[in-house]
């Protein structure tokens, strides 16, 4: 009898455990991201709606920063813009109430680059996915107003009044803005709705949105012999970012970086030698010979070049 007694209480203790387990993992859910998320900015909005107001605090921990993050008793949902590196990135969410930690939950995010071998072939786990469909975007109506109130062709004023702005501000924080980017005409760009994936998808062959703008290029390029192959293939974001960057004409990394990403075989020929005249360093660029998108001679050396001081 007495060791039925202690079966019995034991049994009593371990489903106690799981409910008190289970019910402070129910204390809040990662609307946003996914886990193993496939995504190609270095900046990220992490949704987290709270279910339960048993802790105070959450805490977003990447591996670039930590966010504190206070909860209010009249919201629910919690949106917060991080920054991610190149590679896999264990996002930690963890709740706590009085300082004293009570769960976490974790998603796992890769972010990917073309631009670098290392990080442009992702672990086959990793898929895309997207926040904005009806029923992501209805746990945001409480504070947000979601529908699109731009006017097209035309810039806001005040962009804090774009409707896209608040969540979204981070991508264009950088020295460098793509002008419907800080203008916030979002839609010039994000036109593509899709029932499966985003309502603000934008065109695979995205070059097709960017000649919409820069006609003149599209023409003179077309015209042309040699044509790079990101031109040609119409991925323009290869080296370019759409909203912003610290480095001029939008452009993901510095010059030499972003043609040594893709040309490593390129690299011993072009360091300095004894009589060359140009070399791969801070001063000299590959862009000083080279064009990056077309051209009508081979190598893609550029028309006109300038004749090199001696």
């Amino acid at each position: 009898m007495k060791l039925t007694n202690s079966y019995t209480r034991i049994f009593i203790f371990i489903c106690m455990s799981f409910v008190t387990l289970f019910a402070q993992n129910n204390l809040f859910n990662i609307v946003y991201p996914q886990d193993n998320k496939l995504h190609t900015e270095l900046t990220l909005n992490v949704v987290i709606e709270a279910h339960s107001q048993n802790f105070d605090t959450l805490k977003i921990v990447t591996p670039i920063e930590q966010i504190n993050i206070d909860l209010n008793n009249d919201k629910s949902i919690y949106c917060k813009g991080i920054s991610l590196k190149l590679g896999e990135n264990r996002i930690t969410v963890r709740s706590y109430k009085n300082k004293k930690f009570i769960s976490e939950k974790i998603k796992h995010v890769y972010v990917s680059s073309q631009l670098s071998h290392q990080y442009k072939y992702p672990p086959i786990k990793y898929k895309n996915s997207y926040f904005h469909n009806d029923k992501n975007e209805a746990k945001c109506l409480r504070c947000h107003d979601m529908s699109v109130n731009e006017v097209k062709d035309v810039a806001f004023k005040d962009i804090t009044k774009s409707n896209c702005y608040k969540c979204h501000k981070n991508i264009t924080k950088e020295k460098y803005g793509h002008a419907p980017a800080v203008n916030w005409l979002c839609t010039e760009c994000h036109n593509i709705k899709s029932k499966d994936k985003s309502k603000y998808g934008i065109t695979e062959s995205i070059s097709k949105s960017c000649f919409h703008c820069h006609k003149e290029n599209k023409e003179l390029w077309d015209a042309s012999r040699y044509r790079h192959e990101p031109l040609d293939s119409g991925h323009c974001n290869k080296c370019h970012n759409s909203h912003s960057s610290p480095y001029e004409m939008f452009l993901r990394k510095p010059v030499n970086e972003i043609c040594m990403g893709c040309h490593k075989d390129k690299h011993a020929k072009a360091l300095p030698t004894k009589n060359s005249k140009c070399g791969f360093n801070d001063k000299k660029q590959c862009t000083d010979c080279h064009t990056p998108h077309a051209t009508n001679r081979p190598f893609l050396l550029k028309e006109v070049l300038n004749k090199v001081k001696k």
